[in-house]
């Protein structure tokens, strides 16, 4: 299963490999192993409390959302938690 990762902010510093875009990439990820928003938090050593918005292809989502071959994930930090709050209701 391949999966688009981008991290925001100060996340960005923290990724491997990104370009300083944000963008980790397409990362080839096994889908008995990565299911949801949290197992790719966990796969880039991420806790939960250190973001505060995560996006499954353009939809505010929340951790335990699952992922699917293909869909593109965006992962927001703690600081830019204001940011979001009053324009998107979450999907879980």
């Amino acid at each position: 299963m391949t999966v688009k990762i981008k991290l925001f902010g100060t996340l960005m510093n923290r990724a491997p490999a990104t370009d300083g875009t944000g963008i980790v990439g397409i990362l080839e990820v096994d889908g008995g192993r990565v299911q949801s928003i949290s197992d790719i938090l966990e796969l880039l050593n991420l806790r939960e409390d250190e973001v505060s918005h995560l996006f499954v292809n353009n939809d505010y989502s929340g951790p335990k959302r699952t992922i699917s071959d293909g869909d593109t994930v965006a992962i927001f930090p703690r600081d830019m938690a204001l940011l979001y709050k009053w324009y998107f209701s979450k999907k879980q």
